[in-house]
Order: structure tokens, then C-alpha cells, then sequence
């Protein structure tokens, strides 16, 4: 289950999102997103993830689409947050990361033996 909540000042339109971003939620953020988003607006565009307990693959790249036009991503949870940070770095820095460790791992068991 998906709940979207658009709350609107002069300044900023706020998207609050609650529940999985998956699968079909996933098409009713995006017709929504289509339906009410104004790239001519000035006012700021935030999208509150902050209650989201889950999002697939193509939520990531629903948020990373509403990103580029513009929309701030919002949330204070780890997992959110986590899934933000590899939608930034492409994934590639979790990877650089393993890759490094298993490095430096094979260097000092090497330097044991």
C-alpha cells in the first residue's frame, strides 16, 4: 500500500510518501508525479520519504527521475537513506568499497604467511 500526500505553501510543494514504493504504487507516484508536477513552478518540490518502509528497483528509478527534474529527496531513515545514497553513487561505491577491503585483505594475509 501506497498513501501520497501533496501539501502546498508559497513556497514549496511538499510530497509526503507513506508505505512500499513497489510495483504498482511505483505507477501511482509516477501518474501522479505527471499529473500534478510543474517544471515551471518556482516553488521548491520535496519529496518526503521519511515513511517509505521499502522501494524496488524501479521506485529507484522513479526518485532518481524525479530528481533530475528537480524534486529534493528527503528521508531520515537508514534504510531510505541508504537506498538514496546508492541511487547517487550509482551503486559503484559499494563496490569500490568490497573491492578495496578484499585488497587489503589479501595484502595482509599475505604479509602473515
Amino acid at each position: 500500500m501506497l498513501k501520497i500526500t501533496i501539501t502546498e505553501t508559497a513556497t514549496d510543494r511538499r510530497w509526503t510518501v507513506q508505505g512500499r514504493l513497489v510495483g504498482p504504487w511505483v505507477s501511482e507516484l509516477r501518474t501522479t508525479w505527471k499529473r500534478t508536477h510543474r517544471s515551471q513552478d518556482k516553488r521548491a518540490c520535496i519529496i518526503d520519504l521519511n515513511d517509505v518502509t521499502f522501494i524496488d528497483k524501479s521506485g529507484e528509478r522513479l526518485l532518481r527521475a524525479m530528481s533530475k527534474k528537480g524534486a529534493q529527496l528527503f528521508a531520515k531513515g537508514l534504510y531510505v537513506k541508504h537506498v538514496l545514497e546508492q541511487m547517487k553513487t550509482g551503486g559503484k561505491r559499494g563496490l569500490i568499497t568490497l573491492i578495496v577491503c578484499l585488497f587489503a585483505g589479501l595484502q595482509t594475509n599475505a604479509i602473515v604467511r
